[in-house]
């Protein structure tokens, strides 16, 4: 069974995504799960690095040699408000930790 899921999870991310495309709506970013017992890597989507995260309050670093604005996600309905981060530097995000951790930052 797992051989299976390793398969048919890119596939229908893939199918997912063309999907999207199709209607006008491409996703900024498309997460592929690790593999079972792999250790998750660091979130990146463009400059915005999510360095750190817990429930309630994530860090994000700007990777890049200019200066973005930033956020993270942290559920479907809700992210918190954008902020600006210089090169190199790194900001922290607040949030009511009944809504969990982050998952992934993303420029904005």
């Amino acid at each position: 069974m797992s051989r299976t899921r390793k398969i048919l999870t890119p596939l229908a991310m893939t199918v997912a995504a063309g999907t999207l495309a199709a209607t006008g709506a491409v996703p900024a970013v498309a997460a592929v799960p690790a593999p079972a017992g792999a250790a998750p890597a660091a979130s990146v989507v463009g400059c915005a690095s999510l360095t750190s995260n817990a429930n309630g309050r994530a860090q994000v670093k700007n990777i890049c040699a200019k200066t973005i604005n930033a956020t993270v996600s942290v559920d479907w309905a809700w992210d918190p408000g954008c902020k600006s981060i210089g090169a190199g530097r790194s900001v922290t995000f607040s949030w009511d930790s009944t809504y969990g951790r982050a998952e992934y930052a993303y420029e904005c």
